[in-house]
């Protein structure tokens, strides 16, 4: 597989374009769609092409567009904002291109990234609201595809709450002059009744609703709360809703070394980003040590999110930190995540339930807190018969396999060992359970071993897609 550069996509701004002048060099389908485009801005568009096309001279005629049907000339440029470049022939385009850029006009050359100073990104309006998508000139049909997508995710009455919240701006920022108090009531809005009324289209209902809001919201005590998230296995896709809203709000991140790569990339920018680190008994920091400092920013009147790789009550030590929140009297709020043994089995197509093959499941550690195996009734794990999910098995792997054996498990039992679950770098070996140990290699990464008859089916789903992609 080749290498893919990284491309910077150029800076994002929002360019106040009200009433100055933009330059567009060309009278063909391409200068047309940038002067439609110019349209919504509010720019006054000046085009310059001596043989223009006739949808060209109709938004002449309709006053969008000063035309003068005539060759560019360096006069042209003063004054201009940005100039636009649309011609076929490519010496004609760089010279524009060159003649905008010693008067210091910012230029692009549309379809030729080489002569652009600036990119015009896919864009989705809701009122006041746009969204611009860019992808640094290298894929603008992609650019238009996650358009589309946005444009169906976000409803037109976006535009509208925004008109809203634009409206009440300032009676709330008199009225709640914390700069933290202000944020949180404003995410209590985006979360509640006035914004429901508003999306629904029931303006009065979302007056009424934020009246009610902004009397109960008057400068009070700041109340801090601690969220526990499920950050998943690693790919950023398998988080929740609730979990990329609760990022997004946090004013201060407390996170592990399993939070994949991505996931912070969701969090406020101005969120703080605290690693705790914990990982294959390299501690950065102890749990009590954790615990505490999740208590002082909480008392301090902050939203705390305890970002926790997989769920946080599964091996996740979630349990601790909720229950020192709780006895300290703190709000506490839990987000679950997907698990390591759900990522890996569903990427894998093995059912960690099956009729006929497998009537129950079992999550079991194979780490105690001395780094030892932990004395598990392994009789009763082999004779329930159903599929084992053992967690932090690579270092004790050889000493689990002998245990279960010992126990009566069949030699023969298909297993799999998982490294770095759902992220790119994902390891997968499969073995019978007495040859697992000798075929895995140094884990570099959190591991997870499933074992049962429900490996099996692992192949056959290999096998399957296979089968679909010859077909």
């Amino acid at each position: 597989m080749p290498d893919f550069p990284d491309v910077a996509s150029g800076f994002p701004v929002m360019l106040d374009l009200s009433g100055r002048r933009v330059l567009v060099v060309g009278g063909g389908e391409a200068a047309e769609a940038k002067c439609r485009l110019l349209a919504a801005s509010g720019a006054c568009i000046m085009v310059v092409d001596a043989a223009p096309a006739h949808e060209m001279e109709t938004l002449a005629q309709s006053g969008a567009i000063a035309l003068m049907r005539r060759a560019v000339l360096p006069g042209d440029f003063d004054g201009v904002r940005l100039c636009y470049v649309a011609l076929d022939d490519a010496e004609a385009a760089a010279e524009v291109v060159a003649l905008a850029r010693v008067c210091g006009v910012l230029v692009n050359a549309v379809d030729r990234p080489a002569l652009c100073d600036f990119a015009t990104p896919a864009i989705v309006r809701r009122g006041p609201i746009t969204i611009a998508i860019a992808t640094g000139a290298t894929a603008p049909a992609l650019a238009r595809n996650l358009r589309a997508r946005i444009e169906a995710a976000v409803p037109a009455g976006f535009g509208a709450l925004a008109a809203f919240c634009g409206a009440w701006r300032e009676r709330v920022a008199a009225a709640v002059t914390d700069r933290l108090d202000r944020r949180r009531f404003w995410d209590e809005i985006l979360d509640g009744e006035p914004a429901d009324a508003m999306l629904r289209g029931d303006a009065t209902a979302a007056t009424g609703a934020m009246q009610a809001a902004l009397a109960a919201g008057r400068p009070r005590s700041r109340l801090g709360k601690a969220t526990l998230v499920g950050a998943g296995p690693g790919d950023v896709r398998l988080l929740t809703l609730a979990a990329v809203g609760a990022l997004q709000r946090a004013d201060v991140i407390l996170y592990d070394k399993l939070v994949g790569p991505g996931v912070l990339e969701l969090a406020r920018r101005d969120a703080a980003r605290i690693d705790v680190g914990k990982r294959c008994g390299r501690h950065a920091m102890s749990q009590a040590a954790i615990s505490a400092l999740l208590l002082r920013h909480v008392r301090a009147g902050l939203h705390v999110v305890r970002l926790k790789g997989g769920d946080p009550f599964v091996f996740g030590r979630g349990g601790e930190e909720l229950q020192a929140l709780q006895e300290a009297g703190c709000a506490v709020e839990v987000i679950p995540g997907v698990t390591a043994a759900l990522a890996a089995a569903a990427a894998m197509g093995i059912p960690l339930t099956h009729r006929g093959v497998a009537r129950s499941l079992h999550f079991i550690t194979a780490h105690a807190s001395n780094g030892t195996l932990p004395p598990h009734n392994w009789p009763a794990l082999v004779q329930a018969g159903g599929t084992l999910a053992i967690y932090m098995g690579a270092r004790t792997l050889a000493a689990t396999a002998a245990a279960l054996v010992s126990a009566g498990l069949p030699a023969a039992t298909p297993c799999v060992a998982v490294t770095n679950a759902s992220l790119a770098g994902e390891r997968r070996v499969f073995a019978s359970i007495v040859d697992i140990a000798d075929r895995m290699l140094e884990a570099d990464g959190p591991t997870l071993v499933l074992v049962g008859d429900v490996v099996a089916c692992a192949a056959r789903s290999a096998r399957t897609v296979e089968a679909s992609r010859a077909a």
